[in-house]
């Protein structure tokens, strides 16, 4: 069983002030056996010495990412830190933190730091905490996808960094006292964390019927559908995919065996037509177009909740929830931290801690009901300890 403590603070400025306000929301009495401690914050608290000060005054270790906005029930906000601590006599937790990751020496690094982080448990991991900004060189899903390969398809959990904007300069992910921009976080549990996954994108209704099928692809390379160049089919139906507003066109991608489709954005229009998408663009998947909205936001994160206050788990709730929604709910930015912080005053028993995340990786169960690790945009999702 794991049980969570949150902190919260916006104080950027006077580094003592801010960790000891952290440290008084904090009851460290009632730590159990293992800890540790997985935070979300603005740019400021990375660029200062606020990191070292923390990890000097807590005594486990700490990971965690930058980001638009972070909450928990101590408060919300763009400029503020979310500490949680998950704490349990039953699950070891042991963290880690690669080195810089580029498409020359990822594999290299990420198998050297997961090995390493391994050794020190008694067994395999039974699920994975990962945090990490975007490497420019590589596409999100391939950091993901290459952990879910060494681990063996161990559930994984996670997020990319974001910023005060979505252009993914100044991310950061963290261990301690260390904040690194191309280096990925992670924690690895040993025990009965036995989580439950909730993964919100698109409603059904912003879903158009139409599908069609990816007939030509690489990895996250998009290059046909229904035989023809995706440009001109995606032109044929009226869709039209601008390099400056591409995350606005959700792609719900039906993979084989999967019960539900996952939301996926386009990253970059390459010079010969194709589009490099958010996660895998399978050949052989069905694919219909989805539609973002302030409406379609709010009903989608409605849907993410009522899932939450049904689970009968009440250890703890880590909320990741994509950026795109927050930067489509303008001049509203709030409204979803909003609804988040009414609905989770219904249940005060269960703590949570959210952040927003620029790329979700959340499982998915599949028609055995296994669950399947997955790359996702445009969602709201959690992960619920018991």
């Amino acid at each position: 069983m794991i049980k969570m403590q949150t902190a919260y603070t916006e104080e950027i400025d006077e580094i003592k002030t801010a960790v000891d306000e952290i440290l008084s929301q904090l009851d460290l009495n009632a730590l159990l056996k293992n800890s540790v401690g997985i935070l979300t914050c603005h740019f400021d608290f990375v660029d200062s010495d606020f990191l070292g000060e923390l990890h000097a005054r807590l005594p486990f270790d700490i990971i965690g990412m930058t980001t638009m906005a972070s909450a928990n029930r101590n408060g919300n906000g763009m400029y503020g830190l979310s500490l949680a601590v998950l704490t349990s006599d039953d699950v070891q937790f042991e963290t880690a933190l690669t080195g810089a990751l580029d498409e020359t020496n990822y594999r290299e690094r990420m198998a050297e730091s997961y090995n390493e982080t391994l050794a020190k448990l008694p067994g395999k991991p039974d699920m994975i905490i990962a945090l990490f900004p975007y490497p420019r060189t590589l596409s999100g899903v391939v950091i993901p996808s290459t952990l879910d390969e060494l681990s063996g398809g161990v559930p994984i959990f996670g997020s990319l960094a974001t910023n005060l904007d979505i252009s993914y300069d100044e991310c950061r992910s963290i261990r301690n006292d260390e904040a690194e921009q191309f280096a990925m976080a992670m924690i690895l549990m040993h025990g009965a964390v036995d989580p439950d996954f909730v993964v919100v994108s698109i409603p059904e209704q912003r879903i158009s019927e139409n599908r069609a099928v990816i007939t030509d692809s690489e990895g996250c390379i998009m290059k046909e559908i229904n035989d023809v160049p995706v440009l001109d089919y995606l032109n044929s139906i009226g869709v039209v995919i601008m390099k400056n507003a591409s995350t606005t066109t959700p792609f719900m991608v039906y993979y084989e065996g999967s019960t539900k489709p996952v939301a996926l954005g386009v990253f970059t229009v390459n010079d010969d037509g194709t589009l490099l998408c958010g996660g895998e663009m399978t050949k052989g998947s069905q694919i219909a177009i989805g539609e973002i909205s302030p409406a379609g936001i709010k009903l989608s994160a409605e849907q993410a909740m009522q899932q939450l206050l049904a689970s009968k788990k009440s250890g703890g709730v880590l909320m990741f929830p994509c950026v795109t929604r927050y930067v489509m709910l303008s001049p509203d930015k709030g409204a979803e931290l909003e609804l988040v912080t009414d609905t989770m005053a219904q249940n005060a028993a269960v703590p949570y801690t959210l952040g927003y995340s620029g790329g979700e990786f959340c499982p998915v169960k599949d028609e055995s009901g296994k669950y399947v690790n997955r790359f996702h945009n445009y969602t709201f999702s959690a992960c619920i300890f018991g």
